[in-house]
């Protein structure tokens, strides 16, 4: 089971210094007056400029920014016009691996900009909000989280759906210099869709705030206790080089019958209850598991491209289960050798200290599947099926 989490308010790597900020790229030096507060160009430089786009959203573009808060004051000092008050700043913008130090040379608010966002049924929506923004002393520009300050109104638009572009207004006024540089205790642009809903005992809860011992609905035995959970992070530069571990997102319905009920973003290996006629000619049961990167046939199932990182999660019971995710019938962690390759060497150690008896079975021996497993050539073959025959994949 391979669920992709939602982003939350500790969205950097390494704790409370680092943060995700969306790169903007380098541009003119937009403080270039450095004993003069303020950035004297920006306005000259930003007006009419837009940024991202429905091909190219923002949320492709975030990047870790790590701070050394020297004072421990909680904020990152810009430059000037006290420049030998400036703390460090460490990122990768370019992205040629290097992670390189720079010091903030200017922040400021920009008021009235055209601000759009992705919706989860696939549309967008424009909002008119201020937006903060930093350029570093090499002329990276990035659009910053709001502080923790912030207005309610600021916070909640910009830190709860993925942002396709800015277009900045014209006019100096909209331009305002924030003195204190880089709040260190900010909000979080949403690094990932919104968490899994796991049917449980109690409830829709989101897939990472499952722990061991919560009971969980499952289609075939009742409540059963989660066993074990853990979770692995993809960052971009690991989907850039294996593009094959990209999640696939399941819209809205696109199962049939309502489901799932909200978008569902899972791994390509994972399994998905197919239930149909066809099904039944193919397999000779109408219910078969198929893993979700064989449906791309399907109108509403696609390859997620555009998520920059992904937090995949696997949960495991005493044996392979059928759980409720978005009210979509799918498969728990089956614990086949490849399965288990997937889950990362720590998290298969842990696994084995509760299943010893994984550790030594013979690698050709599969466990039992809580429905046929379909291969992938088969899976292919019924996605294309009920596509050619427009039939639902859930009947």
């Amino acid at each position: 089971m391979s669920f992709n989490h939602a982003g939350d308010n500790h969205c950097g790597p390494a704790g409370p210094d680092c943060e995700k900020m969306i790169f903007l790229g380098k541009l003119p030096d937009m403080d270039p007056w450095e004993l003069v507060p303020g950035a004297g160009r920006a306005s000259t430089i930003l007006a009419g400029a837009s940024f991202g786009s429905q091909a190219d959203p923002l949320s492709r573009q975030l990047v870790e920014v790590s701070a050394v808060d020297l004072d421990q004051d909680g904020i990152i000092r810009t430059n000037g016009p006290f420049g030998f008050l400036a703390e460090p700043i460490r990122h990768d913008a370019d992205g040629d691996g290097n992670i390189a130090s720079y010091k903030v040379d200017s922040t400021f608010v920009v008021k009235n900009t055209a601000v759009t966002f992705a919706n989860p049924d696939g549309s967008q929506e424009t909002l008119v909000l201020p937006v903060r923004i930093m350029q570093d002393t090499a002329g990276n520009a990035f659009l910053m989280p709001p502080p923790k300050g912030a207005s309610l109104q600021e916070v909640e638009a910009l830190t709860t759906r993925p942002i396709v572009s800015v277009s900045f207004p014209a006019g100096a006024g909209n331009y305002a210099l924030d003195y204190h540089g880089i709040f260190t205790d900010r909000h979080c642009f949403p690094c990932f869709v919104r968490g899994t809903l796991i049917e449980t005992e109690q409830g829709p809860r989101p897939v990472e705030e499952l722990t061991p011992g919560m009971l969980v609905v499952t289609s075939d035995n009742g409540l059963q206790p989660v066993r074990w959970i853990g979770s692995r992070v993809l960052g971009s530069k690991a989907l850039d080089a294996s593009p094959n571990l990209r999640p696939i997102r399941i819209r809205a319905g696109a199962l049939g019958k309502g489901l799932p009920l909200r978008n569902l973003v899972v791994s390509p290996q994972h399994r998905v209850l197919v239930r149909s006629r066809i099904a039944l000619k193919m397999f000779g049961t109408p219910e078969v598991l198929v893993a979700a990167k064989q449906l791309l046939q399907i109108d509403g199932i696609d390859i997620a491209d555009d998520l920059p990182s992904v937090e995949y999660f696997h949960f495991l019971f005493d044996q392979h289960e059928i759980v409720l995710s978005e009210g979509a019938e799918t498969e728990s962690l089956h614990t086949g050798p490849e399965a288990l390759k997937s889950v990362g060497r720590q998290a298969q150690a842990e696994i084995f200290a509760l299943f010893p008896e994984l550790r030594d079975r013979p690698e050709d021996e599969v466990p039992v599947g809580a429905r046929v497993l379909a291969s992938g050539r088969m899976g292919r073959k019924l996605a294309v099926r009920h596509a050619q025959h427009r039939k639902t994949l859930v009947q």
